[in-house]
């Protein structure tokens, strides 16, 4: 069932043209030519749309995973 406080993530990760954010599922949202632009452009935008995960994918395969805001337990 979904819930008004359903969290939503932002996603940074590279392709072949540099790093991108985007909301899970959806187009990207920004481009940026190295990865901490990137993870400050995700940050601003998960806390713009609080309760929000910012998840970067770094090249190494390595998650990393921030909240902003209240979440429901999974």
């Amino acid at each position: 069932m979904g819930s008004a406080t359903h969290a939503r993530r932002v996603i940074v990760a590279a392709d072949g043209r540099g790093w991108y954010v985007r909301f899970e599922g959806n187009r990207q949202l920004g481009r940026y030519s190295n990865v901490t632009q990137a993870i400050h452009g995700g940050r601003r935008l998960a806390r713009q749309h609080k309760p929000a995960g910012l998840v970067v994918r770094y090249l190494d395969g390595e998650e990393e995973e921030s909240w902003y805001g209240d979440r429901e337990a999974p």
